[in-house]
């Protein structure tokens, strides 16, 4: 991961979740490409929650 400011739980989680929306609307619209960036981008988020304490 790239080197920024950390976030918020509440950011993390805000951010997932528009994730997997922008993720299931790529799979609806065909873009598995770009379903799979987004769901990699979710996982690292979910891996830094639970990193967290």
């Amino acid at each position: 991961m790239s080197l920024r400011e950390p976030q918020s739980v509440n950011d993390i989680r805000t951010a997932i979740r528009e994730l997997s929306t922008r993720a299931d609307l790529a799979r609806r619209e065909g873009r598995s490409a770009d379903a799979a960036e987004l769901d990699q981008r979710i996982k690292n988020y979910r891996d830094e929650l639970g990193a967290r304490p």
